[in-house]
């Protein structure tokens, strides 16, 4: 009896740290006690390694091993992973969901669709889902389906500023213009610190020729969002039109401080100094089309010429 109380004792004193190591790896693979995304990586593989537990809980690891490899931009691995776990659990939409995004970051949109699908025929409620599916159809120019997607995602959060927004970009890729500005109007309505439907609703304004109220969306945007180069640059192109030079510079300089290869900023600050007589402009002209060799066509097709 007392070899076996030894033998128990021991065991104990050796089942006690691996327990220890097992629950912070836990801890850690679901993102608890504030880990890295290596540390969490590497207790995930632990426990994935160690292949313990029922199917459903092994997916899991690979689940959060794959979120961590999203985030850090490993979408090769980020997608074999949810492949692994959605092989010991078919019915995961979160991890079709995933997938997908890591798909569409490989712009490998077939796959990225196929995933959206099965994600929202698990959930119907998806709205990420929906969203993320709509764009990449508004990408393809099928925008009565990209539409279908965006309504659905109203019918569902219809107090949302962010559905408004997203169909007021569909509505304004295909060109109807009144019903991109009618759900622009309701986001803001919704929430008057969108920037982002202040911004996309100043662009429409800009198509119309409506440039005064466009220079005004895009400077409320910039008050909201002050690091959103993309407003400073499009407010820029906007006085530029207008013949304001000084202010054009101002915006496009703010622009390049804030994304320092922008070409659109490099083209439209070289040519608004070289409509003010600045040689200097030729540089920001050369620095763009380094940039983007095809640039000038963005300025070909409006009503702003050097």
């Amino acid at each position: 009896m007392r070899l076996l109380g030894c033998a128990l004792t021991l065991a104990a004193a050796m089942s006690s740290p691996a327990r220890a190591d097992s629950d912070q790896n836990l801890a850690w693979c679901k993102g608890q006690g504030n880990p890295t995304l290596e540390q969490q990586i590497e207790a995930c593989t632990a426990l994935i390694e160690a292949k313990s537990g029922e199917a459903r809980t092994r997916a899991l690891n690979y689940f959060r091993r794959a979120g961590a490899y999203l985030q850090q931009r490993h979408f090769d691995k980020a997608a074999s992973d949810f492949g692994d776990g959605l092989a010991l659990d078919a019915g995961n939409a979160a991890a079709y969901y995933g997938r997908a995004i890591a798909y569409e970051a490989k712009k490998d949109t077939d796959r990225a669709i196929e995933d959206y699908d099965t994600a929202i025929k698990l959930d119907p409620h998806n709205v990420k889902a929906l969203s993320n599916r709509a764009a990449i159809y508004a990408d393809q120019r099928a925008y009565e389906r990209a539409l279908e997607d965006n309504n659905r995602v109203v019918e569902i959060e219809p107090d949302q500023a962010a559905g408004y927004v997203a169909r007021g970009l569909t509505y304004a890729r295909r060109g109807d213009f009144e019903y991109a500005l009618r759900d622009f109007d309701r986001a803001i309505a919704l929430d008057a610190k969108s920037a982002i439907a202040l911004f996309n609703r100043g662009r429409v304004y800009f198509s119309r020729g409506e440039v005064e109220r466009a220079i005004q969306d895009y400077g409320a945007a910039i008050d909201i969002g002050p690091k959103n180069a993309s407003a400073f640059e499009s407010r820029g192109f906007a006085y530029l039109s207008q013949g304001q030079i000084d202010k054009a510079i101002a915006d496009y300089d703010a622009a390049l401080q804030l994304d320092a290869k922008r070409a659109t900023a490099f083209y439209g600050r070289g040519t608004a100094k070289l409509k003010k007589g600045d040689a200097s402009g030729a540089d920001d002209i050369a620095a763009a089309k380094a940039i983007k060799p095809d640039i000038a066509g963005v300025f070909e097709q409006s009503d702003v010429q050097r």
